[in-house]
Order: C-alpha cells, then structure tokens, then sequence
C-alpha cells in the first residue's frame, strides 16, 4: 500500500524563508565582528534575497527525498515482477539522481568559488552532506523491498529444483532425469530470471560518479581552507 501523499512537505512554503532568514542572520554576525554595522546589514539584506530562491531548491530536494523514501516503505506486490527486472522502481531512482545532479550543478561551484569564508565552507559542505545523505538513504529504502522481491524468488526457484531433484535422488535412472527435464528447465529459466531482478533503482555507473563528485568536492575545499590563510 503506497503512503499518502508521499511528497507532501513541499505544500510547507514558510520553511524555505526561515532557513533564509537563519542563513542571512550568520552571515550577517560573522560581517558584523569583522566590519561593522554598514557590512553587516548589506550581506545580511544580500543573503536573504539570494537565500529565499536557494533554501526553497535546497526544501524541494529534502521534500524528494523524503517522499522516495516513504514510498520505499511500501510492499512491493507480485505485479512488479511484469514491469522488469528493475521491479518498475527504475523511474524512481532517476527521479532521486536528477534532483541529486541539480543539487551538485548548483551547489559544487558556489562551493568552490562563491563562498570564500569559513562559515561559507561550513555551510555548503553541510548541505552537500546533507544532500547525499539523504539521496543514499532514500536509495536504501528503495533498495530494501527490491532485495526482497529478488530473495524470495530465488528461494522459490531453489525449492523448484529440490521438489525436481527429489525423484531423481530416489530412483537415480535416465527415464526418471528425461520424465524430471520440464520441472528441472522451469526450475533453470526461473532462477535466470530471480538472478536478473535488479537490487538497486540505479545502476553502478551512478553510484560512482556521485562518490567521485563528492570526494573530489571535500577535497578541493579543504585543500582551500588549508591554502588560503597561506596565500597560496
């Protein structure tokens, strides 16, 4: 049974202007210590209007994810086997990675270039976690009932094989393997099938170039905290 509107938190429309508000408030402080008043008001004035459009990206995504991850608390019924080995889950898992890839195309070059101070850094990495946190555990969730499905039909094809098999261990003789040969092929194209039925609703390919991204990411910022006070 699918959850009820799994998405439901993207309606919360007054979240994205609080976490605006909270952003424009530390950069605001951190202006306030090292320039004053006049710097202080301006970036606090600058990082709200730029934080309304930014935290409600930031929501939309967490709201996403969220969603995918209700939805991977469903059962997966038998009718997913007929939508392929992927279970139909396929189109789910591109959802996640494309709001994952939007969130890395905006985030990793205001990482990089935009946000030169340390509370800047701070803020970035912390949601470049955030965002792959949320996008693996919405894929562990989706990969939970994915497993399942793909446990119990090996277990079927494997109980296939022993009723096949059972006939044969008592009277071992070609005419009792030749009459055993349709049960043990249903068996086989059972057990194929069973092997096919994916884990995952993404493929390798993406697990490795969002693990690349990242760590490439966190370690060219650091590498800019080290170097920067250095002038280097």
């Amino acid at each position: 049974e699918l959850p009820s509107q799994p998405f439901r938190e993207v309606n919360r429309v007054l979240v994205p202007f609080i976490a605006a508000g909270v952003t424009a408030t530390a950069f605001a402080a951190t202006a306030l210590i090292e320039d004053g008043w006049t710097a202080a008001l301006l970036r606090g004035i600058t990082w709200l209007i730029v934080g309304v459009p930014i935290w409600t990206f930031l929501w939309t995504y967490a709201s996403l994810q969220l969603g995918l991850h209700r939805l991977g608390q469903a059962r997966l019924s038998a009718d997913a086997l007929r939508a392929g080995p992927s279970l139909g889950l396929r189109p789910l898992g591109d959802l996640a990675f494309m709001g994952l890839w939007m969130l890395l195309v905006w985030l990793v070059p205001l990482v990089l270039t935009g946000l030169p101070e340390a509370v800047g850094v701070v803020i970035g990495l912390s949601v470049l976690a955030a965002g792959l946190a949320t996008f693996f555990l919405s894929m562990l969730r989706l990969h939970r009932p994915m497993a399942d499905v793909k446990a119990r039909e090996l277990e079927t094809a494997r109980d296939l094989y022993g009723q096949a098999y059972e006939p044969v261990r008592v009277s071992p003789t070609l005419e009792t393997l030749e009459r055993q040969a349709p049960l043990l092929r249903a068996a086989e194209a059972l057990e194929k099938r069973a092997g096919e039925i994916h884990e995952w609703p993404i493929d390798e390919g993406t697990w490795a170039r969002v693990i690349t991204i990242a760590t490439s990411v966190t370690a060219i910022t650091i590498a800019r905290l080290i170097l920067d006070p250095l002038g280097l």
